[in-house]
């Protein structure tokens, strides 16, 4: 529904011209490929599929599309993410057409454009992703989705001493004490999904 409504009020504008909608991330991989799009508008909880992930393989593949993510998720592991993919647009659902309106002119010429909370997040001193280096999150991942401990070993491909090591890194610079606080707060950051 806020796709069809977003597309009708951007063909209502007359600004800009709308190349096609996607609502699974294949049918919008395959709808930039044959468009190469200036700006995608991209909602990260596509149907089948991770939107970010899709956007991670549209910088790979078109480098110069755009990427102006609209969602209606804001847990930090969410936007830890679009930070570590170099997103230049992040715009909350709900928010006023006018700064759709500003954020899609922004990112179309080469700007940067957030509202909250990615901005207030990104000021934050003690945001977990200005804490721990990129394996540290990526174990962190493994660690308190996969179980027992011996798969996220294969699927990080490190021995078992290693991720413990890793695991007692984090925990000491998140201040947490157990690995079972640590799994609550990776579902607070959003990371269970």
């Amino acid at each position: 529904m806020v796709a069809q409504m977003l597309t009708s009020w951007l063909h209502r504008t007359g600004e800009f011209k709308v190349v096609g909608c996607a609502h699974t991330d294949e049918q919008g991989w395959r709808l930039c490929k044959t468009q190469c799009p200036e700006v995608v508008l991209l909602d990260v909880g596509l149907a089948g599929g991770d939107g970010l992930l899709l956007a991670q393989r549209l910088k790979r593949t078109l480098p110069y599309t755009k990427i102006l993510v609209v969602s209606g998720r804001e847990d930090p592991y969410m936007l830890y993410r679009m930070q570590q993919l170099d997103l230049p647009g992040y715009v909350s659902k709900g928010i006023p057409v006018e700064t759709m309106r500003e954020a899609i002119l922004a990112v179309a010429q080469g700007r940067t454009y957030y509202t909250e909370p990615f901005e207030r997040r990104l000021q934050a001193q003690d945001a977990f992703f200005r804490i721990l280096t990129t394996r540290e999150v990526e174990v962190m991942l493994a660690a308190t989705q996969v179980h027992p401990q011996s798969m996220a070993c294969k699927k990080l491909r490190i021995a078992t001493g290693t991720l413990r090591k890793h695991l007692s890194n984090i925990r000491r610079k998140l201040k947490l004490h157990t690995n079972a606080e640590l799994v609550r707060y990776a579902l607070h950051l959003g990371m269970g999904l």
